[in-house]
């Protein structure tokens, strides 16, 4: 080899590795900055689901206690009842194929106001009904609890419509 070839090589003295050393560490910044991102996506969607699959499942107790009206178990009956559902077997309750099983949704109805005035008219249907109708409100709560998972409590007020017995 001459000896200008040997001159410039020795005067390069490493540079080239250390240019391949930062930019072998800003790949695995950008590496471990993407990871990191990607699990926290992940950790973010299922939290998502979980809340999801909890409003669903205590939105399904309170469409449950909403089909025993006009039924034989018919829980607004003007009495705080904790858990209307229990007049189901296992094998047909309606809340079965929730996550987390019929265990994880609580439902209880409460009267608020019984025999008081209706929010509507009823004289606007071509008739005299005054005095006839009467309303009873009920809350109506259903919680989903799971350990660990997300937990959702939905509420809904309910009106039922009496006929009040008339006096002549």
């Amino acid at each position: 080899m001459n000896k200008s070839k040997v001159q410039a090589l020795s005067a390069q003295s490493g540079v080239a590795l250390v240019i391949v050393i930062l930019f072998l560490l800003v790949v695995t910044v950008i590496s471990v900055t993407a990871a990191m991102n990607s699990s926290l996506s992940i950790k973010m969607t299922t939290n998502l689901q979980d809340a999801y699959h909890s409003f669903q499942s205590a939105e399904a107790g309170i469409h449950a206690v909403l089909g025993l009206t006009e039924t034989a178990d018919d829980p607004f009956d003007r009495s705080t009842v904790k858990d209307p559902l229990t007049a189901y077997t296992i094998e047909n309750h309606p809340l079965n194929k929730i996550s987390g099983g019929k265990e994880s949704v609580s439902t209880e109805i409460k009267p608020l106001s019984i025999l008081a005035s209706c929010p509507r008219t009823y004289a606007e249907r071509g008739g005299t009904s005054t005095n006839m109708f009467r309303c009873d409100y009920y809350r109506i709560k259903s919680q989903h609890n799971l350990k660990g998972k997300a937990r959702s409590r939905v509420e809904m007020g309910l009106v039922k419509t009496v006929m009040t017995p008339q006096n002549n």
